[in-house]
Order: structure tokens, then sequence, then C-alpha cells
């Protein structure tokens, strides 16, 4: 694998690459172009590492392309270096992405309407106000952790594209907003895998489809013992979709019809309308408190103290919810009310305001006081303020938090303090630590 290969045109672009052990350009080999958020092609591509072996794919992931910036020339430059040095199968060209990234991903195919043969969209799905895609083209691999703030989006999405007929997968990880364990990144790849297979654009393989079947199956088995009715009935249902052409999924057709008009399944949409209620009533509570913080110097005092109790409101709450379903609810809730005072602080940091950015920031800390990136965002603030010992402590809470990004201090905003002793030690020791 490679970390940085620099873009022939223009090399400030660069992506991170893997190429399969067996790559040669005498045959052609399906690409997955991948996007993160930050910019980190490095820690993307690793996470898709084992399973692009396993199945032969290209890995590709940008260093240029990430939040807040217009990503289109570094997609420009990218593709065109890519195509230009790798024997790349343009029937199986993908797109995957976290977050901001996914959006991208998906913009990607939405753009060239058939170049794209699937998208593997991580905690968000399409770029705001995109309308859905037609049936007919790109197939989606939709995923979100339990905790995620955009787990309901991706719940929205895959039934738009259930009713629009267009071929997709929907699982969800134990965990919060960001990359998939690797084990979903190998059920991605796989599902790729197979609905290439099934439009004949990949080599069938009885034996792989098999296997894929079983797995799938205990997936779907798993989920219904664990009580998960509505996520077992979706299994069920996606894998008589995917399979119908090449073996018997009668009993799968079956089984998902019968979940599906199941007292049981009453019962649990109930249940989850009142989960996806409880989320936004939260996401509001403490959200408003928020947009409070925007209103003034002279009121931020209140409103930061009014956050502290909603927040701790919530916390209680969340203790006492009487089942795990409600508890990731208002989890989901608080993180999506932290996310919205993330994003507002980011557009201020562009907006040259990093007062009332650093406000926001700071509101992250008290919604998420575990989250290395709210302090790390406070630290950026606080150097942009030239407040030498405030950004160096925040810094600090960092690095203790979990801070592994050390390209996150090639920040402009560490520029007054770059040459301060403490500040090159953190550097140093952020630089040891492996991408994440």
């Amino acid at each position: 694998m490679h970390a940085s290969v620099p873009v022939a045109a223009d090399p400030s672009n660069s992506y991170a690459l893997y190429l399969p052990s067996a790559y040669s350009p005498a045959k052609h080999w399906p690409l997955l172009l991948i996007f993160d958020p930050f910019a980190r092609g490095e820690v993307s591509v690793k996470l898709f590492h084992d399973a692009a072996e396993k199945y032969g794919f290209i890995l590709v992931g940008s260093n240029n392309s990430s939040n807040f910036k217009d990503p289109s020339t570094a997609i420009r430059l990218l593709w065109a270096d890519v195509r230009e040095h790798y024997a790349i199968d343009p029937r199986r060209i993908y797109t995957a992405g976290l977050s901001g990234g996914a959006r991208v991903a998906s913009s990607v195919a939405l753009a060239c309407k058939t170049c794209i043969a699937g998208v593997i969209a991580n905690s968000a799905g399409l770029p705001n106000g995109a309308a859905p895609p037609a049936p007919e083209v790109t197939e989606w691999f939709l995923v979100a952790g339990t905790t995620d703030f955009n787990y309901v989006e991706q719940l929205h999405l895959k039934e738009t594209f259930e009713a629009r007929n267009v071929s997709s997968r929907f699982v969800v990880f134990d965990g919060p907003h960001g990359w998939m364990p690797a084990e979903f990144a190998e059920r991605a790849l796989a599902w790729l895998q197979l609905r290439a297979m099934l439009k004949g654009v990949a080599p069938m393989d009885k034996e792989f489809i098999e296997t894929q079947f079983a797995s799938r199956l205990a997936e779907a088995e798993a989920e219904k013992k664990a009580g998960d009715v509505l996520g077992a009935t979706r299994a069920y249902r996606e894998i008589a979709q995917d399979f119908s052409k090449v073996r018997d999924v009668k009993e799968q057709e079956s089984l998902a019809k019968t979940l599906a008009a199941s007292e049981e399944t009453r019962k649990a949409k109930k249940a989850e309308k009142e989960a996806l209620k409880l989320q936004d009533e939260t996401a509001h509570r403490v959200g408003d408190t928020v947009a409070g913080l925007a209103q003034g110097q002279d009121v931020r005092g209140q409103f930061m103290v009014a956050l502290h109790a909603a927040v701790n409101e919530a916390n209680d709450e969340q203790r006492k919810a009487p089942s795990p379903a409600l508890k990731q609810a208002i989890a989901r809730g608080m993180a999506s009310a932290f996310s919205y005072a993330i994003e507002n602080g980011q557009q201020l940091m562009l907006r040259k305001t990093p007062i009332p950015a650093r406000t926001m920031f700071q509101a992250g800390e008290v919604i998420q006081p575990e989250s290395a990136w709210a302090s790390y965002l406070v630290a950026t603030a606080e150097a942009e303020l030239g407040q030498k010992k405030p950004a160096l402590e925040e810094l600090k809470k960092a690095l203790e938090k979990g801070m592994t990004n050390a390209k996150a201090l090639e920040d402009g905003a560490f520029d007054r303090i770059r040459d301060d002793e403490g500040f090159k030690q953190m550097a140093a020791k952020l630089a040891q630590s492996p991408p994440q």
C-alpha cells in the first residue's frame, strides 16, 4: 500500500493506493474510489485493504477531498491520473465515502449517471437536495451506526430505494457516526462482487455465491433471534432479491412476508416510531440551546448554562431509558446536536470569526465531553485568536482523549504557535500514532 501517490498533473494533489498482490495490467480490475471527510486517504484504504485483496479490487483514497471544500478539482485530477496509470474495468468502477465523503461518493455517481456501478455510503446518503437515482444503473450499500445521528437518514433512504426498485442493502453496526468496522467493509465489497456476478460483469463463482448465501442467512437469523424483527425482515427481503436468479429463495420470501405481517412487526414499528420521535425531541432540545449561543456575546453565558442543563437532562433520561433502542435514540439525538454545533463552528472559522466558533466548539465539548475532535477544534480557535496557552491545553486534552490524526496539525490556525516547544512535542507524539 502507498499512503501518498502524487497526481502527475498537479503534485499538490495525491491519493492513497492499494493494488491487489495479483495485480497485472494484462487484465482489467474493479476500482473503488474512496472519500474521507478529513482527506485521510490512507485511513480509508486501510479499512478496505483485506477485502480488496480477497476480491481483487484496486483501492484509491483521496488525500484532498474533504468537508467544506469543493471536491470537483480534486476528483477530476484524481480520476484522470488513476485512469491513465492503472488497468481499470470500466464496468466496475465504484465509489465509497464516510459522512460528507459519502455525499461526495454519491454525487459522483449521480453526476456521471452510468459510469459508477455502485456506491458504499457510510453514515450519510445523497447530497443535500438531490433526487433519488434511477433504478437501472447504480447499486447502493448503505451503512450506519446504532448511535449515528444520520441513522434515520440512511433508514429512510433505504425505504426510498425499495419503493423505487433501486438495488440496495442496508446494514447497521454497533457504534457512533464514523467509518464502519472492517468486517462490514468486507460485507460491502462482497455484495458488490455478488451483484457484478449477477449482472454478468464478473465470472460466476458458485462456491462464493453459496458461501455468501449462508453468511447472509446467518446474519438474518441472528437479527431475528436478537429480537430485531425489522432488521430481520429487511435482511430476508434483501436475500430474496440478491439470490433469486441463482437459487431457490421461496423460503426467504415467505419469511419476509410472514414477519412483515406479524403482530411482532406491528409492535416493532410502533416502538421504532417512538424511538425516532425521542431522537428528534432530544436533538431539538439540546440543539436549540446551541442555536441560542449564536445570538450574541451578552447572552452566551445564559445559553451555556441552559446547554449544560439540557445535556444533563438528556444523559439522565438515557440512563433511565427502559430499552436499548430508546437509549440509542437519545444518543443519536445528542450526536445530532453535537454535529450541529461542530459544523456551525467550522463554518464560522471559514468566515474568519473564531470567537463565536470557539463557543460552538466548546458547546461540542459539553455535549460530548469524551470527543477528541471537539477539543482539537477548540484548540484551532484558540490558536487563531493567538491564545497559545489555552490552545496547547486543548490540544493536550485532544491527545489524551485519543486523537491520532497528525495531518490535522497542518491547519493554518496553528501557524501562530507552530514554533512553540510544547506544540512541537505534541506534534512529534502525534506523528508516532498510527492513523485511524
